[in-house]
């Protein structure tokens, strides 16, 4: 790392990232545990899954808003002790429809505490570095998903879920701490308040085709990859007859080859080959995916899980990349939101499709078509991104650029002359009476900009 990408800032920003996902894995292992302890029963078991799904998709217009409203370092200071009031709460509450509650309102604060966190990083590493600040913020997630599981297992057994809870408290008040330290302050333009505003996000994206078509490869991903989260368990005991160590052994493999992709690969990515490389590497990833399922030998499937959780790590860094480089800084945290909200919302589809697709055809062509379905949700993308006019593909730099006018679907005083970024630093009264009535410019060049699960992260 060099520059801001060495300061204390950064490095309290990958701890906590690192924290939120350990305590994402304690809370859903030992809630898990204790609601099928409680009632022994699956449908409860997917009851909770909901409630703490839903929320994230549910509020994230309004957690957009909170975050480009107020101070992001506070917001997140905030909904991190609310997290670690729940998770206490949550280690003492005795029947499901206390445990359904407060899973659903830490969801909810959860929804406030991830866009927060990516929306700080390029105010701490500048734009210039969000690449490669993105895969360190990946990395830390998913270097913190791999010892929870277990973790969230050993302390349930030894001791009791209680326990697991109340660490999983520890890593909030930990993650609050580190927000507290911070020395960066991000403090948006106030926009106002109302129904248009909370949509910001959506109208950004849905204004800019690159961001729109970044926006449809990551969805069609997530579906197809998330279908494959559910077969995968029949797959390694109906093909690969490995039972549950072989399951684990796909699980972990997965998440190491996340941290290759983002981590080796990612970050070296320039502003102009992130989209390419997002659809590259769901087209490959996929296909890796359903070679495993078409030759269900338990060495080819590792190396090639190996492969599709190195395409993840890849379109995940860049995902959040893309969006840092075309979205501007007020309007992030809302388009952070609308992201997480889509990923989630896309899981939610995908488990239930999934269920039905293995009870049809399996656990093994249930796999493939999810391969298939992300290889294909790549190749479109790729397809669309070069039928893009060369303008529209340029990723803003350092380099003079015009920046447009926000889209028509936000309120009217969000609407400004464009402003022209040059050598000559100019206020906006003066470019707005050097042209009094500006013409509005193509506005799909928008500058600067887990948990989505173990496919194609997010939250």
């Amino acid at each position: 790392m060099e520059g801001s990408l060495r300061g204390r800032d950064f490095r309290l920003l990958v701890f906590a990232t690192g924290l939120t996902s350990l305590g994402d894995e304690l809370a859903l292992i030992a809630l898990t545990i204790k609601v099928f302890d409680l009632t022994d029963s699956g449908l409860a078991v997917a009851g909770l899954m909901l409630a703490t799904l839903l929320p994230l998709v549910i509020f994230a217009p309004a957690a957009g808003v909170i975050v480009d409203n107020f101070e992001t370092r506070r917001s997140l200071v905030i909904a991190s002790s609310i997290q670690a009031v729940l998770a206490v709460w949550l280690a003492f509450a005795g029947g499901m429809p206390a445990i359904l509650m407060l899973s659903f309102l830490l969801g909810t604060c959860t929804a406030v505490a991830s866009p927060s966190i990516y929306t700080l990083a390029p105010a701490i590493v500048g734009d210039e570095h969000a690449t490669e600040g993105n895969a360190y913020l990946e990395t830390a997630r998913y270097a913190g998903m791999i010892p929870g599981p277990v973790l969230a297992g050993v302390l349930a057994a030894a001791i009791s879920p209680r326990v697991a809870l109340l660490v999983d408290a520890g890593t909030f008040v930990m993650i609050g701490l580190a927000a507290l330290a911070l020395q960066v302050r991000r403090h948006p333009e106030g926009t106002g308040e109302g129904g248009g505003e909370a949509r910001a996000g959506f109208g950004l994206v849905k204004r800019d085709r690159l961001l729109l078509i970044s926006f449809a490869v990551i969805a069609g991903v997530v579906l197809f990859a998330a279908m494959d989260n559910v077969a995968e368990v029949f797959y390694a005991n109906d093909a690969l007859h490995a039972g549950a160590w072989g399951y684990g052994l796909l699980a972990t493999v997965w998440l190491v080859g996340i941290v290759i992709g983002a981590a080796v690969i990612a970050r070296r990515l320039g502003k102009e080959r992130l989209l390419p490389a997002m659809a590259t590497a769901a087209i490959v990833g996929g296909a890796a995916v359903a070679v495993a399922g078409l030759v269900p030998v338990l060495v080819l499937a590792l190396a090639m899980f190996v492969v599709g959780g190195i395409g993840n790590g890849i379109e995940t860094v860049s995902m959040r990349s893309i969006i840092v480089h075309r979205v501007p800084d007020r309007f992030r945290g809302r388009v952070f939101a609308a992201y997480g909200g889509l990923m989630n919302g896309m899981q939610i589809a995908a488990t239930g499709l999934a269920g039905v697709l293995v009870g049809a055809v399996g656990g093994q062509t249930a796999l493939i078509i999810g391969g298939v379905g992300s290889a294909v949700a790549g190749l479109s993308g790729l397809v669309a991104y070069r039928t893009l006019p060369a303008e529209v593909r340029v990723m803003p730099g350092e380099e003079a650029v015009e920046r447009p006018a926000e889209p028509e679907t936000l309120e009217p005083e969000l609407e400004r002359p464009p402003v022209l970024r040059s050598i000559e630093v100019r206020t906006e009264r003066e470019v707005a009476s050097a042209s009094p009535v500006p013409s509005r410019p193509d506005v799909t060049r928008i500058p600067e900009s887990e948990p989505i699960v173990r496919r194609v992260a997010d939250n």
